[in-house]
């Protein structure tokens, strides 16, 4: 029986645990190659979910190595990029390793002399037959269209190979990298408890939430990375309208166009950012049956309120912050019945193709 979605979430503790335990033996090459060529900008072209990983990822990576770190989707860095150069290295981003666009963006590379790299989950694919040199996304494979524990063993992975370098080029102490490590494997941990609740929210509120079908996903930082994945989720599965902002930007225009029939779930960890979120959530709960947060509210009592027993943790939310969402598309497109083999137009998909197999 062909595993779903669900398989896969709760899968996603014991896949990415190791990446933890490993990251050492996983990542010191990089780590190694990073601390001697002392390069001064990091781009990550990819697409889809890896592209949201790296949009995820952007933050911690920029604290860790000191040098700016740049997401750029596969396409635009393969035909448009034009300012590069040797101080830069690129770090192309792709699970199944297949994307044609992140294939095209390692060939540039490669014709353009810069030093590069591909994250992905299977060693034997085009891509790592083609970048110079390689950091295993070590979950297994994931034999569904809509990914999740590989988005999370993506965040991962980008996290750990830059705690590495930190820690290899002196950026961090020894104590603190003990720190970090301690820190990300208790969120890791904690997602037994995250799923848990999850399925009760969503249970609880299964009568309105089977309703959805047009949807805005909003959160802050990193969590912007996690609210873009968490509507393609729900994009790629229940096939309807689902928008993701970051707050400010959604106050900038788009909260006009909230009707009595269109849902907000906040992704609201307690960080910087969080008394403006918790502000809104309030003032919408009070005018819409449809506002729903995943992350306590302060001050409101809602079983929309999804207080899952997160950590928290500041550098690490958003890996258990996605788990959520991942379970919200889940749910919502097993509630209304729809079959993922079952496409609206399926002639498109051989017209562009968009993996090399």
């Amino acid at each position: 029986m062909k595993p779903s979605m669900l398989d896969y979430v709760n899968e996603t503790k014991s896949a990415i645990i190791g990446i933890v335990e490993n990251s050492d033996a996983l990542c010191s090459g990089f780590a190694k190659q990073f601390a001697a060529k002392k390069y001064k900008r990091v781009l990550l072209p990819s697409s889809g979910t890896s592209n949201n990983a790296c949009v995820t990822a952007k933050y911690f990576m920029e604290k860790m190595l000191k040098v700016p770190v740049t997401p750029v989707t596969a396409y635009s860095f393969a035909h448009y990029e034009e300012i590069l150069g040797t101080d830069d290295l690129v770090v192309a981003v792709t699970q199944e390793g297949e994307s044609t666009n992140t294939i095209d963006s390692i060939k540039k590379a490669n014709e353009l002399g810069l030093d590069n790299y591909v994250v992905t989950e299977n060693l034997d694919n085009t891509c790592t037959k083609l970048a110079q040199h390689k950091v295993t996304i070590d979950c297994g494979r994931e034999y569904m269209g809509p990914k999740t524990k590989g988005y999370t063993a993506t965040v991962l992975t980008l996290y750990m190979m830059s705690l590495e370098a930190a820690r290899a080029i002196g950026n961090i102490s020894e104590k603190e990298y003990a720190d970090y490590k301690k820190r990300v494997a208790a969120v890791i941990n904690n997602l037994d408890v995250v799923i848990k609740n999850t399925l009760t929210w969503f249970d609880d509120n299964k009568e309105d939430l089977s309703k959805c079908d047009r949807c805005y996903v909003l959160s802050y930082g990193a969590n912007v990375g996690t609210a873009v994945e968490g509507a393609l989720k729900s994009l790629e599965t229940v096939r309807d309208i689902f928008f993701a902002f970051e707050t400010e930007e959604f106050l900038h225009g788009p909260l006009a166009s909230l009707k009595p029939n269109i849902y907000t779930v906040f992704i609201s960890p307690k960080s910087y950012g969080y008394e403006r979120a918790n502000t809104l959530f309030k003032i919408l709960n009070s005018q819409t049956e449809h506002s729903y947060s995943i992350g306590a509210q302060q001050g409101a009592e809602s079983k929309h309120i999804l207080d899952g027993g997160f950590i928290d943790d500041d550098d690490f939310s958003t890996l258990e912050y996605c788990v959520p969402m991942q379970l919200f598309a889940y749910l919502l497109y097993t509630a209304k019945g729809i079959d993922l083999e079952v496409r609206n137009y399926p002639r498109t998909k051989d017209a562009l193709p968009t993996k090399a197999n």
